[in-house]
């Protein structure tokens, strides 16, 4: 449900880019950042994992050619290690895990309730501080050994963007330019955009958007970007103000920065059909018939709005489904534009009149409290 521009997307793949930090200037910079204004408590947990993939499991690496049952009995043998040693947990997610974070010892850092799979934020709730999972986890990736950790406040940042792309294997097939006439036209700019003028460049030299900036939303400055080093960049400008160019393997970008914009709690129902965005294979119906389903359970959630969380389990075609459509919570600007406009109307306890269309299918949204 994040938000994502169709050609950003093709951006987005380039996980590990390499930010070039002294080839960059901030426009207009400022020593007010505020800083405080931008601490948030990542709202509600914060842990380590050690994942035990298996042959078929979800982005197993073609490395892994263990079975499910292999991958349980090794899960098992290292829960039995930690509870003998469990400050060797870092050490054995470097050895031992197959997921990302194997290398920062596991660390996941700390999240929202909702932004993980539904199995593994019900594991972590179980735990006290620095409590281990008694049992392997299962989840679609695997098996995991789960460390609960403290949650601690720790810089946000906002912002927008707009990118001067080259011609390359992962990039949109209408960008021809090669990367010294990006360079070129990028450098041609670093000294004329600003804090005034940035959307006006923005709307005529985007190519990850059309005619505007493409938002990148809140992240915490521990977030692993496609710029890396972003959160560092974008600490020594003022609200409004911009850095750039920050070159990536796919382009330049010009960043903009923007104060926090609020945090929303929410659940949602979402009635899938047949080519929608992630739809499953085995959902056949019309996008007409999306829309019939969704308004019939529009009208039972008003009807009984108690009632939200058992009609999520029982019709969501989303991932929050089994867990009562809970999202948990987000800084707008991380759900689609659709979503986040529906919200920006409602207040806690509403639920939308109508089914809110996005490319995912049609959405039945619940407001809630932020503390709720």
């Amino acid at each position: 449900m994040t938000s994502s521009k169709p050609s950003l997307s093709l951006f987005a793949p380039l996980l590990l880019l390499l930010l070039i930090i002294s080839g960059c200037n901030a426009n207009q910079a400022s020593s007010q950042t505020e800083p405080d204004a931008q601490l948030f408590s990542s709202d509600d947990f914060a842990g380590s994992h050690i994942l035990v993939a298996y042959s078929g499991a979800m982005r197993a690496d073609s490395a892994v050619t263990r079975s499910k049952e292999e991958a349980f009995a090794k899960a098992e043998g290292l829960i039995a290690q930690l509870n003998e040693a469990p400050e060797t947990f870092e050490e054995l997610a470097r050895t031992e895990s197959d997921g990302p974070s194997g290398v920062e010892g596991g660390d996941l850092g700390s999240w929202p309730k909702g932004q993980m799979v539904a199995e593994f934020d019900a594991a972590i709730e179980t735990l006290e501080l620095n409590g281990i999972t008694s049992e392997p986890v299962e989840t679609a990736f695997g098996y995991h050994v789960i460390r609960r950790n403290a949650v601690e406040k720790i810089p946000h940042y906002n912002a927008d963007l707009f990118i001067i792309g080259f011609a390359g294997p992962r990039t949109p097939p209408t960008i021809t330019r090669d990367i010294e006439g990006a360079r070129a036209l990028a450098d041609s700019l670093k000294d004329v955009i600003n804090a005034s003028n940035f959307e006006e460049m923005a709307a005529m030299h985007n190519d990850a958007g059309e005619g505007e900036a493409t938002p990148v939303g809140v992240f915490p400055e521990t977030a692993q970007l496609p710029i890396s080093g972003l959160a560092d960049t974008l600490s020594t400008v003022g609200f409004g103000e911009v850095v750039g160019p920050l070159a990536f393997q796919g382009g330049f970008a010009f960043v903009r920065r923007l104060e926090v914009s609020d945090q929303r709690a929410g659940a949602h129902i979402l009635i899938s059909y047949a080519g929608a965005r992630n739809a499953a294979d085995d959902i056949t119906r019309t996008k007409e018939e999306a829309l019939e389903e969704a308004m019939r359970i529009t009208a039972l959630a008003k009807e009984d709005p108690t009632n939200f969380a058992e009609l999520a389990k029982e019709h969501s075609n989303g991932p929050s489904g089994p867990g009562g459509g809970d999202l948990g919570k987000w800084f707008k600007g991380r759900m689609v534009p659709a979503f986040d406009d529906a919200l920006d109307t409602m207040d806690p306890g509403d639920i939308t009149d109508e089914p809110v269309e996005t490319e995912f299918g049609y959405h039945i949204i619940i407001r809630n409290e932020i503390g709720g």
